[in-house]
């Protein structure tokens, strides 16, 4: 039985940061100005999360740096950054940095009324995006007039303001999908087996702190082991296993960063009974013990 303790609660939780609201509406939209927020914590937001939030940052001016999980990256404007739910992130932005920050429930975009189009963005759902749109006025005109236009929606309601809105995240979540496939294209048309992977990765979420063994993700789904494995392969260059265990340590180092918990606790609380073994798979994975890989991150200015 996994053990829970209160010092893994540490990492911030919040539907817009700083702000304690709930997090279960499924029709919210927020949207605002970068500097609206950040000049209240000196241009330097804090690695938190967004449990059931997907937001993008746009910056049309200046630059930030961008935390996510245990890396850093730099986006220059005009550039998006797009954070899935549940991705620890944070932002150091250079003063007056001008954009948005557009932040909405991950029930909306999943809506089935939305069917059709949830199939074109779920590749910016999956994992955290930062695209630079230099090379692509056309695109970065496009989202920075829809985003202009939203903000102004949400300053004066109008009739037909949630509609709107609604419409109006699609066009930007179009022009995200167009860069990322023009940086990024497609080989062939894979529909089928991309969704089967998103459905695969939904349950890995749902189910990676349980320990199942490929061959219970293989039955959810209705293939064969085999088919799973190809199928991962051709998605994420590796098998269901080192994805089971990939998730296992990133949820790990996510606590070695964030909290103060002791590696035991944290073995704990992902699903081993053997603390020893999950130090050993830690290491294996890393390259690092637990303890030496939140050494060396404590040594790294921007999380703390």
């Amino acid at each position: 039985m996994a053990r829970h303790d209160p010092a893994l609660a540490t990492i911030s939780h919040y539907v817009l940061f700083g702000d304690e609201q709930p997090d279960d509406d499924p029709q919210f939209i927020h949207i605002e100005d970068i500097r609206t927020r950040s000049r209240l914590y000196e241009w330097q937001i804090t690695p938190h999360t967004h449990r059931r939030m997907f937001q993008i940052v746009f910056l049309t001016t200046g630059s930030a740096g961008v935390w996510i999980d245990d890396r850093m990256e730099t986006a220059d404007a005009p550039a998006v950054v797009c954070v899935p739910a549940g991705v620890v992130h944070g932002f150091s932005f250079e003063p007056e940095t001008v954009g948005w920050v557009l932040t909405m429930s991950e029930l909306l975009l999943i809506d089935a009324r939305y069917r059709r189009s949830r199939k074109l963005f779920e590749p910016l759902f999956g994992e955290p995006t930062i695209l630079s749109f230099a090379d692509n006025e056309d695109g970065a005109r496009l989202i920075s007039a829809t985003l202009d236009e939203m903000l102004r929606e949400f300053q004066w309601p109008q009739l037909g303001r949630g509609s709107m809105f609604e419409w109006m995240v699609r066009i930007v979540l179009m022009a995200i999908r167009r860069e990322h496939d023009r940086q990024q294209p497609l080989r062939q048309p894979v529909e089928e087996r991309r969704e089967l992977f998103t459905r695969f990765r939904h349950l890995l979420e749902d189910n990676y702190k349980h320990h199942w063994p490929v061959a219970d993700y293989a039955s959810s789904l209705g293939v064969s082991q085999a088919r799973l494995n190809r199928m991962c392969r051709s998605f994420a260059g590796k098998g269901p296993s080192d994805l089971i265990q990939d998730r296992l340590v990133l949820e790990a180092q996510r606590h070695l960063i964030y909290t103060s918990a002791t590696a035991s606790m944290i073995a704990y609380e992902l699903g081993f009974q053997d603390p020893a073994y999950f130090s050993r798979l830690f290491k294996r994975r890393t390259g690092l013990a637990p303890g030496r890989f939140r050494e060396e991150k404590m040594a790294e200015p921007f999380p703390h």
